[in-house]
């Protein structure tokens, strides 16, 4: 029975230990519902009569198996006494501690700490350290409402004996105890720590009291009332700004150029006049950019006049400081996201703009490189607005879903996964990107040319990194993945050329023809107004074929870039001019037909043999149709009598 003794007395003092942890843990949850006696006091009489009861219930337990124990008495340390496993807060990890502020009147005061039980079976829906700074603030806050005399007031840290901590009472009103994580979360002693705490507590309720004071409150009603009258000022203004710049963007839309309507074949006003519009656009929209920048900036600051007005004005009495967290919630801050990404997307076009702009007027570019560097720019700023535009709404969730509460940290960390995911999905995209991209490295077209590409050809009038679109000279656009681009006809790179085929009649003099010809190239090259699409004199080949149709003379026109179709026109209008005057006919097919006299006894059989044989193999119908050939042809021996008297003579006619 000795040993029986000794094993309930061990128990009995387990037992103790693991009421001491639990009253320590329970010591939390008291202290948020601001019970002293709950958290302070010693153990009450219920819990100390369950405490023997359970006792009891042990030394019967264990004088039952008293035989078996004594038998196994070698064996003791196998025994299993199933104590409880209290929580060690002296071994706890940063995760598995709480801290909050505890605040009065919106104001953040101190920092208090505990620990994380929310995966405590049976626990509180509310976690300890949200239930401990509830119970503080509002013990605050009763306290600061009360009107109390700050020449009296108190605030008392004293050690508890039961847990050897200190408790922090005001005007003998029990308030908190301080804790060793506390402590340990200000890098000070318990009580350096809880000497602190009383002089900041103390501090804060004065300060809450006069600011509940008649006078107080009267002074910062004026100072709103002044903050609001700045405010509507202020805002009228931005207003008034705001209209300004908003007229002046529409005036600016107003002013630039559509976009010029150019074909494979366009008309020469308008291809004289491409990189001229083309600039003309590429301006008017930098400055329209900028005001938009403007614009938006106005409303910005709109808006943080009031948001910041507001602030102020909630911060400026102890009743409605607590709402100032909402100005500044989550939703505006997404919305101060989606606006700042706005601007910065507005304000990288504005300076790809400039930089572009810049770039062509440089002093060192000759005419051609000017104006062919003018159409690459024109591409690749609209190609770089794009992927900036890209970049900066990427970055723009990424600060958005950081706002959240999102860790960026695994999202940067997947983005190889997701990359290579998307990479398989999306491999046509990535095919027309990297196919665009080569497109504008290469220079083999851009924005203002004309091309072909396939069966289509028309004027490009947009290109990205995916797609290329042409206007053609119906007026329909058409779009084209770039990774189906394989070969392109470029008609406006660099220069052009006309290549014009004349076609004279069979007997026409070649050398007069020739010298005419060139007479005349070298007459429109003289004209200054022509001279200037013209790099270089026209360059007259000579005769390429003779045919049927007469002799063939191939003429070569250098231009500048999309000039060819205009110097063609003007070129043609003189060449006819120049041959009416000359007399030089126009080669048309020509065609031979024989004829015989019709007293040739050979034709009068012939037309026998022939009505013999369509009488019997054609129907009635064509024995008619023959009878009409017939008859055409004795009709054309009238006209050709001349012809009739020489047999086997040369008919030349049109086709």
């Amino acid at each position: 029975m000795r040993f029986v003794k000794r094993l309930v007395r061990a128990k009995s003092d387990g037992l103790a230990k693991a009421q001491a942890k639990e009253r320590y843990v329970q010591k939390w949850y008291a202290q948020a519902k601001c019970s002293p006696v709950q958290t302070i006091s010693a153990p009450s009489i219920s819990r100390r009569f369950r405490a023997i009861v359970l006792i009891l219930i042990l030394a019967s337990g264990s004088i039952a198996l008293a035989p078996q124990v004594w038998a196994q008495s070698p064996g003791l340390p196998k025994i299993n006494l199933q104590q409880p496993n209290p929580i060690n807060f002296s071994q706890l990890n940063d995760s598995e501690v709480d801290t909050g502020e505890v605040q009065l009147d919106g104001r953040d005061l101190f920092a208090i700490a505990a620990p994380n039980l929310s995966q405590v079976p049976n626990s509180p829906n509310a976690t300890p350290i949200q239930q401990r700074i509830k119970g503080v603030e509002e013990t605050l806050e009763r306290i600061a409402s009360s009107n109390f005399d700050p020449k009296t007031l108190e605030v008392t840290a004293e050690i508890d004996q039961s847990s050897n901590l200190p408790v922090i009472s005001i005007n003998d009103q029990y308030l908190m105890t301080v804790t060793t994580l506390d402590a340990q979360l200000q890098v000070q002693d318990l009580d350096r720590w809880a000497n602190n705490l009383t002089d900041i507590i103390k501090r804060a309720l004065i300060r809450a009291h006069q600011e509940r004071q008649p006078e107080f409150l009267t002074r910062q009603g004026g100072v709103a009332a002044g903050t609001l009258l700045a405010m509507v000022c202020g805002s009228w203004g931005t207003t008034r700004l705001r209209q300004r710049l908003k007229a002046r963007k529409k005036r600016l839309e107003a002013q630039i150029p559509p976009d010029p309507d150019v074909s494979t074949k366009p008309a020469g006003k308008t291809d004289s006049k491409t990189i001229t519009t083309l600039q003309q656009q590429r301006t008017q929209r930098r400055h329209r950019d900028v005001s938009d920048v403007q614009h938006r900036l106005l409303q910005v600051g709109q808006a943080g006049i009031w948001a910041g007005g507001t602030f102020a004005i909630l911060g400026m009495f102890p009743y409605t400081r607590y709402l100032q967290p909402l100005v500044l919630s989550t939703p505006l801050k997404l919305l101060a996201v989606g606006l700042v990404t706005y601007l910065l997307i507005r304000l990288s076009d504005v300076l790809i703009d400039r930089f572009s702009g810049a770039l062509v007027e440089e002093s060192f570019l000759d005419a051609a490189a000017s104006q062919r560097l003018a159409l690459r720019v024109s591409t690749f700023s609209r190609v770089l607005q794009s992927g900036a535009a890209v970049i900066w709404i990427v970055v723009g969730l990424l600060a958005g879903l950081s706002v959240v509460g999102v860790d960026l940290i695994p999202l940067v960390a997947g983005a190889g996964i997701i990359g290579l995911a998307i990479s398989f999905a999306a491999q046509s995209l990535i095919k027309d990107m990297i196919n665009g991209f080569l497109i504008l490295s290469e220079d083999q077209y851009a924005v203002g040319d004309v091309i072909t590409i396939g069966n289509v050809s028309g004027f490009v009038e947009n290109m990205n990194l995916r797609i290329t679109q042409l206007r053609n000279s119906e007026g329909q656009l058409i779009t084209i993945p770039n990774s189906t681009i394989t070969v392109v006809q470029n008609l406006s790179k660099d220069w052009s050329r006309v290549d014009l085929a004349i076609d004279l009649a069979y007997g026409t003099d070649p050398d007069h023809a020739l010298e005419v010809i060139r007479q005349l190239a070298q007459e429109m090259y003289d004209d200054r107004e022509w001279r200037s699409k013209m790099p270089d004199p026209p360059d007259v080949l000579g005769i390429d074929e003779v045919n049927h149709n007469g002799i063939l003379i191939r003429v070569w026109i250098k231009t500048l870039p999309l000039q060819q179709w205009v110097v063609a026109r003007e070129f043609r209008r003189r060449l006819a001019l120049a041959l009416k005057r000359e007399g030089l006919a126009i080669g048309v097919p020509q065609q031979s037909l024989w004829f015989r006299s019709s007293a040739d006894p050979d034709l009068e059989n012939l037309d026998g043999n022939l009505d013999g044989n369509l009488d019997s193999n054609l129907d009635g119908n064509h024995a008619s149709r023959n009878d009409a050939r017939h008859s055409d042809v004795r009709h054309s021996d009238v006209r050709h009598s001349d012809a009739n008297r020489l047999p086997g003579a040369i008919l030349k006619g049109q086709a």
